[in-house]
């Protein structure tokens, strides 16, 4: 086989071609192919498939020989640049000629096709491999502008068939035993295309992305074909404050590359960037071709009016423009083509209308309007009430004790008083909850039905710690007394407390005194914050981007202080508890500390839990829980996993608080709001089904 080598780094170089050698010794080692090689003359990354238009070019040579047997500081040395072959050095195998052409990587292709070796070796080039590459060619914005695919592109359109080869560092120190492993792998994955290249002839060339990590093994790390990645720039030019000796506006190259890479890592489609990340190896299959699309077709009529009657789709949007979900949602529906108003009156009565609004804002005369769509069901208490969700789980892992349910919502009894001084009264009605206590042996976590922000938890082991917790409540309600003015000059409520008597209903837990902790993050307490998104009557969807969010202090075991109470610090991971300081929130599958396969099993139970718990809503109680044709909702779930990666149903909150994954993790709600707007919303208004949702939303229900 005549293999064709070529790059878009230039000369093997410590700094900007670091690898290339490694893998032409490898070839010359231990294949039979020969092997020739055409690269630029100097650096020319980002160039794509370019030529420069009437330059001459002209070529020259240098000579390596075997240097990446063990570490030594001359691998890349090299014997020229001479401006002719110099025969003691092509003559002689120990040596390999390497030709420099002033120009382009696709010029390179060209020259060393048609005019270099093909006649001095008397056979044609049967591959063009184009590579390794000093940097990864994952997601359609470095393959469009890689000057490596861009060299076998063109060689495609010469006829050859190609594979444009890349490395993919996290790191600038280049370890030998990993660049020698990953030269033996890609000689390997070489000749294994090459032969589906002939098999398969609608298939022109190959990307192929190999991560230097030290997991690389041969045979050992993971080969996957994937799809390239669909991602999008900003600016990748930044203006200069000031203007040159002309006068001239400046322009510096800026690309965000750290913000493709957050592109990656919040994007769980199967992809080449995904793969990557996995520390596996990736081969996308590619035509050399612009994509037609048959969206449009037939004859083009100027002198045919556009109608512009038709009803647009219409975004009615009525939070402020200050609520952090406000410009996700606009910028979302805009790129689907979407009118954007904040006032109702404005929308045609016949355009397609989602409404994002509060549930108070939702207009109940028209929610069996065939154009209207909302953003909440109206009927969910059966998943958002604490006591109702208990009973909805109740009844259902009797019928199914099969069910995760059963093990994945711990013990929990319902308690049902106005004022402390019932307690008792209760506590008759609920006597397994008060042999439970009085064993001793657990402790339990209190919470009002229907409170949020951590209000009213309390933590106990006793009786009589439960009842203190109870005249706590009461006697907060007492101070409250007098201000029914409304002025807002009564006392604040401190910490988590509130008026018990506004509540009834109280949910009773045994406390999960084993979470997970690490060390990472000073052994702190965390519970996985969830999006679950669920479309019509019903599919229910987990939101791949999962939040870990973190106590404010190192967890320790329930302990009680000299008042007999236990010291909720460390136990509460509410980040709205965190006033006075920067709550901690990390991306779960960036958490560090959990291996792979945990964080798989993690996931995966996660999504059988959400699946079972939407099963058990639409069987057990019809009447709270009524899915429509005509709205979508977007869940917060709370999930707490323990010191065995066992995952635990925590509650299920309507209208979660998006603002609390923080500025640095925007990008994550961006995306959701993307996938809501194009995935789940626009099918309902077009009334059509997407092929394929996207693979950040799993399907569980």
């Amino acid at each position: 086989m005549h293999v064709l080598l070529t790059n878009d780094d230039g000369p093997i170089n410590d700094g900007s071609c670091p690898y290339m050698k490694y893998l032409v010794d490898e070839i010359r080692q231990n294949t039979d192919w020969d092997l020739s090689i055409v690269i630029p003359d100097q650096q020319r990354s980002w160039i794509g498939k370019a030529h420069f238009a009437g330059k001459p070019l002209v070529a020259t040579y240098v000579y390596t020989k075997y240097s990446t047997g063990e570490p030594n500081p001359d691998i890349n040395k090299f014997e020229g640049p001479f401006d002719q072959p110099v025969n003691k050095y092509a003559d002689n195998k120990e040596y390999q000629e390497w030709c420099l052409i002033n120009s382009t990587p696709a010029a390179c292709a060209d020259i060393g096709i048609h005019h270099l070796y093909r006649h001095s070796k008397n056979k044609p080039i049967d591959l063009v491999v184009s590579g390794p590459n000093f940097g990864k060619n994952s997601s359609n914005l470095y393959i469009l502008a890689s000057g490596t695919v861009g060299a076998a592109m063109e060689a495609v359109t010469h006829g050859i068939k190609a594979i444009a080869l890349s490395y993919a560092f996290n790191s600038m120190d280049h370890d030998f035993n990993t660049l020698k492993e990953a030269a033996k792998i890609s000689v390997k994955l070489i000749e294994k295309l090459y032969l589906e290249l002939k098999h398969h002839p609608e298939i022109d060339l190959f990307s192929i992305n190999i991560p230097l990590v030290d997991s690389l093994r041969l045979g050992h790390t993971r080969i996957e074909y994937a799809p390239i990645l669909q991602n999008q720039w900003g600016s990748i030019y930044t203006p200069r404050d000031a203007l040159n000796d002309k006068g001239q506006i400046q322009f510096d190259w800026t690309p965000d590359f750290k913000r493709v890479y957050k592109d990656g890592l919040i994007d769980h489609n199967h992809t080449d960037s995904r793969v990557l990340l996995k520390e596996g190896i990736s081969v996308t299959p590619l035509k050399a071709a612009f994509e037609q699309l048959s969206t449009l077709t037939g004859e083009i009529n100027l002198n045919e009016k556009v109608d512009s009657s038709s009803p647009r789709k219409t975004l009615l949007i009525t939070v402020p423009k200050d609520v952090y979900v406000y410009e996700p949602l606009v910028q979302a529906f805009k790129a689907l083509g979407y009118n954007v108003t904040s006032d109702p009156n404005s929308v045609p009565s016949e355009s397609p209308m989602f409404h994002y609004g509060e549930y108070e804002d939702i207009n109940l005369d028209l929610i069996h309007d065939k154009n209207y769509f909302i953003p909440s069901y109206i009927y969910r208490k059966a998943l958002i009430r604490k006591h109702y969700l208990a009973n909805t789980v109740h009844q259902y892992v009797v019928k199914h004790p099969d069910s995760i349910l059963k093990r994945a919502v711990p013990e929990n009894y319902q308690l049902e008083l106005d004022y402390a001084e019932f307690l008792d009264d209760s506590l008759d009605e609920a006597y397994e909850l008060r042999d439970a206590i009085e064993m001793g042996d657990k402790a339990w976590i209190v919470k009002p039905s229907m409170s949020d922000k951590g209000q009213g938890i309390s933590i106990f082991k006793t009786v009589d710690q439960l009842q203190a917790i109870f005249d706590a409540f009461d006697n907060d309600d007492d101070e409250d007394i007098g201000d029914e003015e409304g002025d807002g000059d009564h006392k604040k409520k401190q910490g988590n407390g509130l008026i018990l008597s506004h509540l009834r209903h109280f949910i009773v837990q045994e406390y999960i005194a084993n979470p997970l902790l690490l060390s990472a993050y000073g052994n702190k307490k965390f519970h996985l914050r969830t999006y679950v998104v669920c479309q019509g009557n019903l599919k229910v969807f987990v939101y791949k981007n999962i939040l870990a969010l973190f106590a404010g202090e190192t967890y320790k075991q329930p302990t009680t202080n000299t008042k007999g109470q236990i010291v909720l610090n460390g136990h509460l991971t509410n980040t709205c508890l965190q006033e006075d300081e920067d709550p901690l929130v990390v991306p779960f599958w960036k958490l560090k500390g959990i291996s792979q396969s945990d964080k798989d099993k993690i996931f995966d139970e996660l999504c059988e839990i959400t699946g079972e718990l939407f099963k058990a809503a639409t069987t057990v109680d019809k009447l709270n829980f009524q899915p429509l044709d005509n709205a979508i909702e977007i869940f917060g779930v709370d999930f707490l996993v323990d010191e065995d990666c066992n995952v635990f149903l925590l509650e299920a909150n309507s209208y979660p608080d998006f603002k609390q994954t923080g500025d640095d993790l925007k990008d994550l709600i961006y995306k959701l709001f993307k996938l809501v707007a194009g995935d789940i919303v626009d099918p309902l208004l077009t009334k059509s089904e997407k092929p394929a949702v996207d693979g950040n939303l799993k399907q569980v229900f």
